[in-house]
């Protein structure tokens, strides 16, 4: 039995459990599991470096992870199902049911559940013996969030590139004072309204923070109409109204100047869960934070957090490399290598809107020079006190 027709019937057994599915095909198997891609929403979330065949919510909201194999490989699917262990709190390893049947002893004796499938569909159904729930649960649990529990929120916290956050409220203020707007309409209103070139980056960025919705045509969240309420109590309903709040903040920041403002971005920061992820990994490592730290708090605790929000494109791929082959602590202990990994705009565009929505205090140094001249032990990250 091959695995494309494991991994279908692997599918409908999960969907009559009531289970919430993502699958991961690699796009050079995508013509052969098309079916399977038909059915279910695909993801990019690692777990020891690898990508688990199928991974979601059970009906109970148990994070599960299942290796689909056919009738072959199974001593490596063994492999990979026990690193899920990591991840989730119950894994499983799917397989023609003849060949995973032989195993079933060593994987009940690992904690591995046991999914066997024939012809007919899923013939045997196995729990793990155990649920335990083990080091990178927590992160997992929120990049799951993102994607099957937060329909408002479209994107993860690495698109917010623009250092002021009032950015992100402009397309709130359009939205609300022109009404329901086509794309490239709002980029022009914030352009010419709020004279701010970065339009097309500020509506991607209230997209992301749940602030507003559409394709063709944009409009206000739930959230979003809170924010245009808050927003218009402070005194703001036009662009032009923003952009002076933003002249007067200026060199200072939203928190010291306009309070109410940078709770309510805080708030919308807070509402996505990698976020909050990065949010409890700061709280941990503070109140002062040294960046080397932080990635090894992350890397350790949060692996998807720092993959999606600090790393860039090409340093993804390095940084999985790397935690896949065992070699995790090259990551945070060598300065050139993960001078090669992150993306520059965290040490400065993320870190002054950390400070303006009152994460981090006013007197953390943001760095805009090269990453190479970037001293970690000069420009240490301090909390906000009420952190």
């Amino acid at each position: 039995m091959d695995e494309s027709s494991v991994f279908g019937h692997v599918i409908d057994e999960l969907e009559t459990r009531g289970y919430q599915p993502l699958v991961h095909v690699p796009g050079s198997h995508q013509d052969t599991y098309a079916a399977v891609l038909d059915r279910c929403e695909t993801h990019q979330i690692t777990i020891g470096g690898r990508y688990p065949d199928v991974l979601g919510f059970t009906h109970a909201d148990r994070v599960f992870a299942v290796e689909v194999k056919g009738s072959s490989g199974l001593l490596r699917g063994i492999g990979q199902a026990l690193t899920y262990q990591q991840g989730a709190h119950v894994s499983y390893l799917a397989a023609a049911a003849d060949n995973v049947n032989q195993h079933a002893d060593l994987l009940r004796s690992k904690g591995v559940g046991v999914i066997g499938a024939s012809d007919d569909g899923v013939t045997r159904w196995s729990s793990p013996p155990t649920s335990e729930s083990h080091e990178q649960i927590v992160d997992i649990e929120g990049q799951l969030s993102v994607r099957l529990r937060h329909s408002d929120i479209t994107g993860d916290i690495a698109s917010l590139s623009l250092a002021q956050p009032l950015n992100y409220l402009a397309p709130v203020v359009a939205v609300n004072h022109h009404g329901s707007l086509a794309g490239d309409e709002l980029v022009d209103v914030i352009e010419a309204e709020y004279n701010f070139s970065a339009g097309s980056q500020s509506r991607r960025g209230a997209q992301t923070l749940g602030l507003l919705e559409g394709t063709d045509r944009f409009t206000l969240t739930d959230q979003g109409e809170l924010a245009a309420t808050v927003l218009h109590g402070s005194g703001i309903a036009t662009l032009d109204e923003l952009n002076a709040v933003k002249e007067e903040v200026r060199r200072s920041t939203v928190i010291t100047e306009h309070e109410p403002l940078a709770i309510l971005l805080r708030n919308c920061y807070e509402r996505h869960p990698e976020f909050r992820l990065l949010l409890d990994a700061l709280r941990k490592a503070g109140p002062t934070i040294y960046f080397p730290d932080l990635l090894r708090r992350l890397i350790h605790e949060y692996p998807n957090v720092f993959l999606n929000t600090f790393c860039t494109q090409d340093g993804r791929t390095r940084a999985r490399e790397l935690i896949e082959a065992g070699q995790v602590s090259k990551i945070y202990a060598e300065e050139a290598v993960w001078k090669d990994i992150i993306r520059t705009n965290v040490l400065f565009n993320f870190v002054q809107q950390l400070k303006h929505i009152g994460v981090l205090d006013d007197q953390t140094r943001s760095h805009s020079g090269k990453i190479e001249e970037f001293d970690p032990n000069e420009k240490p990250w301090i909390l906000r006190r009420n952190e």
